[in-house]
């Protein structure tokens, strides 16, 4: 007799943020990471915060992700600014932006106006075969121009070489928002669902001038409504601090905002940080974000020379330490040892108590042991890029410190309709009449 096939459920693959605190921030619910593909997403912030090494890290953490060179995979970068002069193959082993690039028979070049790039995003999407997935990123739409830009160019470029006085009636940027309105984004948010084409939009930031009230954003992108509207994720950075290293600025430090996301868990924000010359730290952000290792100006604190990996590391408070001195029998010892010292000083503190045990071979076996083995931040980053399992780790924690905020901030409520709605409305009274039962007959 033939075995029943099982329905084997095959997950889709997802647009992955190269740091698994981007990844929990996309996803939005629990155990999903990263971004849909088919979906829209706009990275937007200041200048220096970071936001084309998020479109680089996408499309370099999602090829490698899905198999790298066998990866289902082809997407374009779109360097409408010219302002991508990153190496990726040698930061992440693959040229997300050759000079030459083809998309099957599709041969790609940098556009120049939202309307270049309409047509080229057209024909991506006419092309990519049903079992192929797609990502598609412009950084940035404000570099883009429209047709009737190029046209008024080249206008005033025959007055100034005729001599005339060169005039021109600007439109402040409103055709560009009418064609993104009513033609680009209404007619491709659908298709490029069905095709499992991303779109990411990379956008620079501008003052709002129009805000009124306390509450109103300060800064706002601009080219329209409809990118907000039609957007899965609206994704805001803000550079919190420049890594410096020897006086020189080596990296920054960035929070990451869902400002829009249709998730059950919008409005979440984390950090990260991101080396010119490495990419956005997936390791070093863990550890930091694990062990409360950065302060609000994203500056490190003094923890960061001290941490405990163990899981079961006690919290070395006054109260623990001396616990542990007297479960030692030591207590006499290290007060004894502070007298003579200090001048007599008996008052035990935490430094102290951490020095005197640390400074002994055999009391350090017995601290460590009891309150876990410390390593500095760069200790700690090393052992877990030498160790995989150890790196895997580390995800695995970061990922249920994550999930236990989410469900100390949850609801709990039971659900308003379905089964339960089902079940409240049987146990409700009625006014209409009951049956008496039948009599008995003999």
């Amino acid at each position: 007799m033939a075995k029943k096939k099982e329905n084997v459920v095959v997950e889709e693959p997802r647009v992955r943020m190269g740091s698994d605190l981007l990844d929990l921030l996309i996803g939005g619910d629990k155990n999903v990471y990263g971004l849909p593909f088919g979906a829209i997403i706009q990275i937007w912030g200041d200048s220096s915060a970071g936001k084309t090494f998020i479109k680089n890290e996408m499309i370099a953490s999602t090829y490698w992700a899905m198999g790298g060179p066998k990866a289902k995979l082809v997407w374009e970068s779109d360097d409408s600014e010219t302002g991508d002069t990153f190496k990726t193959e040698r930061l992440y082993g693959v040229n997300i932006h050759p000079e030459v690039r083809k998309i099957g028979p599709l041969k790609f070049e940098d556009s120049e106006t939202v309307e270049e790039m309409d047509g080229k995003l057209t024909n991506m999407l006419n092309w990519m075969p049903e079992d192929m997935y797609g990502i598609y990123a412009v950084d940035s739409l404000d570099g883009l121009a429209d047709k009737t830009k190029k046209e008024k160019e080249a206008k005033r470029a025959k007055q100034q070489a005729k001599g005339e006085e060169v005039k021109d009636d600007g439109d402040y940027g409103a055709q560009i928002a009418k064609f993104l309105s009513q033609d680009f984004f209404r007619n491709k948010h659908k298709a490029l669902e069905r095709k499992k084409l991303t779109l990411i939009i990379v956008s620079q930031t501008r003052c709002n001038f129009g805000a009124v009230g306390a509450f109103a954003p300060k800064k706002k992108t601009g080219n329209g409504d409809a990118m907000e509207f039609y957007c899965h994720t609206r994704l805001k950075l803000s550079r919190l601090a420049f890594i410096e290293r020897e006086g020189t600025k080596v990296g920054v430090v960035v929070k990451a905002v869902t400002t829009k996301s249709k998730t059950p868990r919008p409005f979440r924000e984390i950090v990260y940080t991101a080396y010119f010359d490495y990419g956005i730290d997936n390791i070093g952000s863990n550890i930091d974000y694990l062990f409360d290792l950065r302060g609000d100006d994203g500056k490190l604190g003094k923890a960061a020379n001290a941490i405990a990996w163990s899981a079961n590391a006690k919290k070395k408070s006054l109260t623990n330490l001396k616990d542990w001195l007297k479960k030692m029998d030591w207590e006499r010892d290290c007060k004894a040892d502070l007298k003579a010292a200090c001048d007599g000083k008996s008052n035990l503190s935490v430094d102290w108590i951490i020095g005197w045990a640390t400074e002994d071979p055999e009391r350090k076996i017995a601290f460590d042991e009891e309150f876990g083995e410390e390593f500095t931040r760069d200790e700690l980053i090393k052992l877990c890029e030498d160790n995989p399992e150890m790196a895997k780790e580390l995800t695995e924690r970061v990922r249920a410190k994550w999930e236990e905020h989410e469900d100390a901030v949850a609801t709990k409520r039971p659900a308003k309709y379905g089964n339960n709605y089902a079940v409240q409305a049987a146990n409700e009274p009625t006014d209409e009449p009951t049956e008496e039962p039948a009599e008995a007959t003999a």
